[in-house]
């Protein structure tokens, strides 16, 4: 005789007869988080990478070729670049100055317009500091000034300016130069104080050129003197605009 099936079940677990059964919904996980992206690293722009040694070796050859203008060259032509020289190397250097401002006015210029003034900087400066070697290599040959003197000074403080000028235009080079090595955020805050003691050079520069040489015409004075209210308004320009972005 066949014993009736026993039941296991549990009746604190198990619903009541007759009512429908739903399975237990299954735990819902949430998906972890992704990982925040790394910043990236600043890296020089690939159109200002550092000097390399041949280029360094190029550089300081025309260095010396520039230095050595006066000397070479001699008769008419030395007499004309000991005239003019100077002048040649302020004018490329004040637009340069003026072109490197520009290229900050993002609200004002596009992308393309700023690459091209930067484009005009970079060679007006370079083109600058060639005069500027020239005219003190002019200076050292026709022995209006000791190449000590050149380098160091005179204590002529006109004379001297003159001395300031080219090593903080040659600093603002060398910077500029190696642009790429100081693009990161640890160095980018030096670059700009070494770069920017162009500004201080250009001025320098200005009061050299007006005292220290022959008596300048109306017309240059009335030049410098616009460079220096469009340089002062453009610098007032770029301060407001980094005030307001704070």
């Amino acid at each position: 005789m066949a014993q009736p099936a026993t039941s296991t079940a549990d009746p604190a677990t198990d619903p009541a007869p007759g009512t429908a059964t739903t399975p237990a919904p299954a735990a819902v996980t949430a998906p972890a988080p992704a990982p925040a992206p790394a910043a990236p690293v600043r890296k020089g722009p690939p159109h200002t990478p550092a000097p390399g040694l041949r280029a360094v070796s190029a550089g300081l050859l025309v260095v010396a070729l520039l230095l050595s203008a006066g000397a070479l060259v001699g008769g008419a032509v030395q007499e004309f670049l000991d005239e003019m020289a100077g002048v040649f190397a302020l004018v490329s250097l004040s637009l340069s100055v003026m072109l490197g401002l520009a290229t900050v006015f993002r609200d004002v210029l596009t992308p393309g317009r700023r690459q091209l003034a930067q484009t005009l900087h970079r060679a007006a400066g370079l083109i600058g500091v060639g005069f500027l070697l020239v005219h003190i290599g002019v200076k050292v040959a026709g022995e209006r000034i000791a190449a000590t003197d050149a380098l160091l000074g005179t204590g002529d403080l006109l004379v001297d300016l003159g001395t300031l000028a080219a090593q903080l235009f040659v600093l603002a080079l060398v910077t500029g130069l190696w642009r790429g090595v100081f693009a990161t955020r640890r160095w980018i805050r030096p670059f700009r104080i070494l770069h920017g003691l162009a500004y201080a050079a250009w001025l320098a520069g200005l009061v050299h050129g007006l005292g220290a040489g022959r008596a300048p015409a109306p017309w240059v004075l009335v030049s410098y003197g616009l460079c220096v209210a469009a340089t002062a308004a453009a610098l007032g320009h770029r301060w407001t605009r980094s005030r307001r972005g704070r």
